[in-house]
């Protein structure tokens, strides 16, 4: 089964790291006149919300042009430097990405969210050891104000690299911070899964179902269960939801193939 990393909510910590609130857009041009009366952390920082806006919006040019620009005013201004390795890594340039965040990391080597968006890059290029590094300082960072994420991450690395008692304890540290921490309870029944617990595996599902919506992963996976409980009822209503809801998707295709298996 294809393992997948929990989400990241990069954006969310970014503009925690700059401002509580991002500035437009479509002010852009009164920033860049009054840019020589701020000081360049300043105008770094304006720059940078510039770039997240323009990213959140889909404008990858404009969002580099701009994180570029706050970098000529401060080239040690974190935030830049994590969303620059975002982007390049939405564009599939590991090398850019990596290279941005690196500097991230040396700039910011006790930061939770910083340490926490440099591992799973690392993780999601197979580098498992440095990646569990990077997760376990910004485990350590006593401000990070969601190391559950952290965990779960470390988690999810773990058990794409195999140690699956590794990435049990990793996940259930993270439900301990948050009990309704939907990825790390989709994490724990694929791992279990994985380890031939069935009914468990369809507790942590039923738990996941109680706290989100299903995606095309978790209804698969619900089918994958229940296939292996020998509940072919159950398994077709997860199938039968996968090919509604998310006709186009990975899963379906791979349902597809399954049942020609067994036919």
């Amino acid at each position: 089964m294809k393992c997948r990393l929990l989400r990241l909510p990069l954006l969310v910590g970014l503009l925690g790291l700059v401002v509580s609130c991002a500035t437009t857009p479509s002010s852009s041009t009164n920033v860049r006149d009054g840019m020589d009366r701020v000081s360049p952390v300043r105008a770094a920082e304006v720059n940078t919300r510039l770039g997240i806006g323009y990213l959140e919006r889909d404008e990858l040019q404009l969002a580099i042009e701009k994180l570029q620009t706050a970098l000529e005013h401060d080239d040690a201004h974190t935030p830049a430097y994590l969303t620059l390795a975002l982007i390049y890594e939405q564009l599939g340039d590991t090398r850019q990405a990596g290279r941005y965040y690196r500097e991230a990391s040396r700039l910011a080597p006790i930061d939770g969210s910083t340490q926490n968006a440099y591992a799973v890059h690392l993780c999601r290029r197979g580098e498992f050891r440095e990646a569990n590094r990077h997760f376990q300082r910004a485990m350590e960072d006593p401000f990070y104000a969601t190391p559950e994420l952290a965990y779960g991450n470390a988690g999810a690395c773990a058990r794409r690299a195999g140690q699956l008692e590794q990435a049990e304890t990793y996940l259930r540290q993270a439900l301990e911070i948050d009990p309704n921490y939907a990825d790390a309870l989709f994490q724990l029944a694929a791992l279990q899964l994985e380890r031939g617990e069935a009914f468990r595996a369809r507790a942590f599902l039923q738990r996941f179902e109680s706290v989100a919506a299903a995606d095309a992963a978790t209804l698969m996976l619900g089918y994958r269960i229940e296939e292996t409980l020998n509940n072919p009822g159950q398994a077709e209503q997860y199938a039968a939801r996968l090919e509604q809801q998310f006709p186009d998707s990975a899963e379906v295709r791979e349902l597809r193939g399954l049942r020609q298996e067994n036919d």
